[in-house]
């Protein structure tokens, strides 16, 4: 069943974005499959806006959790957000993640695309990397990019294709604060994505 937040709505009309209780599913499905990211059940409570490289759109996610719900006798659902952010500089195809064994991560075995190394041992020691050649992951997670994405000490997904990416901080918490801080995200990892060196 999906979460009742009240204060998604006020929180989108005060920050100038629409606010969708039930989320178009179409939109958000046409991003899949995900790399790394499990494909959600459900999408709800969307929040969109739009800007010069595109649109946004973030989400809630549920996935089927490893554990019933002693309240209805089901599996129980795991909520976090996703954001899918429209951004035409964008030209290669890498994902990564730093998120080994949640219900959110697809199992290592599943992920059909490579695993490679991005050559930074730092990063690549917290992250799992993935694209089809060495040369396209060099060019699509740049070191600004791991930078930033080292910095935030948080389980995250992050896949980039040409047009856009895909953003899943999935510890994140069901706050107007969480929210701020993904829409601020949204923002450093196009910065950052398209910024060379």
């Amino acid at each position: 069943m999906n979460e009742y937040l009240p204060w998604l709505a006020g929180y989108a009309a005060q920050s100038g974005l629409r606010y969708e209780e039930l989320a178009d599913e179409r939109w958000m499905r046409a991003w899949e499959p995900f790399v790394t990211l499990r494909t959600p059940l459900h999408y709800a409570h969307a929040l969109q806006g739009t800007g010069a490289g595109g649109s946004l759109t973030i989400g809630r996610i549920a996935v089927e959790a490893p554990y019933v719900d002693v309240r209805t006798g089901q599996k129980a659902l795991v909520w976090s957000f996703v954001a899918i952010v429209q951004d035409e500089r964008l030209l290669g195809r890498a994902a990564v993640a730093a998120d080994p064994g949640s219900v959110f991560a697809e199992p290592g075995n599943e992920i059909p695309v490579p695993r490679m190394a991005t050559g930074d041992p730092h990063f690549d020691h917290v992250f799992a990397s993935y694209a089809k050649s060495a040369e396209e992951l060099a060019a699509t997670v740049t070191p600004s990019l791991r930078k930033l994405l080292g910095s935030w000490r948080t389980a995250v997904h992050l896949d980039l294709r040409p047009g856009g990416f895909v953003l899943a901080p999935v510890a994140l918490a069901a706050t107007p604060e969480s929210i701020s801080w993904l829409l601020s995200a949204v923002s450093y990892v196009g910065e950052k994505a398209t910024k060379r060196g």
